[in-house]
């Protein structure tokens, strides 16, 4: 139903709705990462919150039911539009940030069965309508990535994806082996496809010819306003 809000699927806080009540889930990494609408909509608020900080609600109508999703804690000054605006699914709508009450970069990000409230009694867990549509779509992309499920190893998916484990380490700058999650994407062997971590010294032109694709893509895809201006450890899609 909704596709995940960034191309991060690590889950720092999970939701729950006992005694610490967090009525969504907090996505985090660091670097620069795009926050893209879950499904279509129109915007229903736009604007900077004590608590959420920089935080855009949208509204969605899937099948006759109205659903509502939110964005919080993005990068100051990233927000893309404003209340009012139509949106298309996978539009690019801000960038993960650290504003309001956060501690670190990342997206927290709610859907409610509903509209929004105060109360936020129409809050439901995301992962129940994230997980299944996601899992097919990255497991999908030409053998190239994989999402770490529950009660996965590094060397049961290198033996399962016909690579190693050393390749996988190498592939995804794993520091320690026997630390992976469910919710990771990891890179199981180098391609055109997925997506490219920028390093020092490279230029949109360089990542497009080493990656068979072109400059102009590069930008289309990645939503870039300024070719010249990439940074190190900013993810780029390159399908």
């Amino acid at each position: 139903m909704f596709i995940w809000p960034t191309d991060v699927r690590r889950i720092t806080s999970h939701f729950r709705t006992n005694r610490s009540n967090h009525h969504g889930i907090d996505i985090a990494e660091s670097g620069h990462h795009t926050i893209k609408a879950a499904a279509a909509g129109t915007v229903s608020r736009s604007y900077r919150s004590d608590s959420y900080g920089e935080c855009i609600m949208i509204l969605h109508n899937i099948n006759g039911k109205t659903w509502e999703t939110v964005y919080a804690h993005m990068q100051a000054g990233s927000r893309k539009v404003v209340s009012g605006t139509k949106v298309r699914q996978g539009q690019a709508i801000g960038v993960m940030g650290n504003t309001g009450h956060s501690t670190g970069q990342h997206l927290h990000f709610e859907v409610h069965e509903g509209r929004w409230n105060i109360n936020k009694s129409n809050a439901v867990d995301p992962i129940r309508y994230l997980k299944e549509s996601n899992s097919k779509q990255e497991n999908s992309t030409n053998g190239i990535t994989y999402l770490v499920k529950a009660g996965d190893s590094l060397s049961k998916i290198a033996a399962d994806h016909n690579t190693t484990i050393d390749q996988l380490i190498s592939l995804n700058g794993i520091k320690n082996k026997n630390l992976i999650y469910p919710g990771q994407v990891l890179q199981l062997k180098k391609g055109s496809s997925g997506s490219y971590t920028i390093k020092k010294g490279d230029t949109l032109s360089q990542i497009a010819v080493n990656n068979k694709t072109t400059v102009k893509k590069l930008i289309d895809i990645n939503n870039i306003k300024n070719k010249n201006k990439i940074q190190i450890g900013q993810k780029i899609k390159l399908i």
